[in-house]
């Protein structure tokens, strides 16, 4: 599973997650089924959203493979 997926489950769904980023629902959906990660300029607040449950370094390797 990739970390955008892991932090979609932790934080309650696509549209809640993409609400607290304020993107849209369909947005969250494309990276997780599109580009199998969040963009950078997300990370952080993606793992403070998730209390970092899902770590920076997690998503970042999300970018590496």
């Amino acid at each position: 599973m990739k970390s955008i997926e892991k932090a979609v489950k932790i934080y309650g769904g696509q549209t809640k997650l993409g609400n607290a980023l304020g993107v849209t629902q369909a947005s969250v959906w494309d990276w997780i089924n599109k580009y199998g990660q969040a963009p950078a300029k997300y990370i952080s607040r993606i793992s403070a959203l998730t209390n970092g449950e899902v770590t920076i370094q997690e998503l970042l390797s999300d970018h590496e493979q």
